[in-house]
């Protein structure tokens, strides 16, 4: 999974997932290290994408107006 491919799926997870997921948890699905996660997220928000980050974890936009 090359990085673009990879940033689609953390994002698809979060939008999928009911509570905030953490960057250890993402980096062991994803086959990367936290810090790779890090600045996935980071560049995702750049993009305009609304995702929210707790003291542990992150949690989408779209996940929260649907709770």
């Amino acid at each position: 999974m090359d990085a673009k491919e990879r940033r689609s799926a953390i994002l698809q997870l979060l939008r999928n997932r009911t509570a905030p997921v953490t960057g250890a948890e993402l980096a062991a699905r994803m086959g990367v290290s936290r810090q790779v996660i890090v600045q996935d997220i980071a560049l995702l928000r750049t993009g305009g994408q609304t995702i929210f980050a707790t003291p542990e974890a992150w949690i989408s936009l779209i996940t929260l107006i649907f709770l």
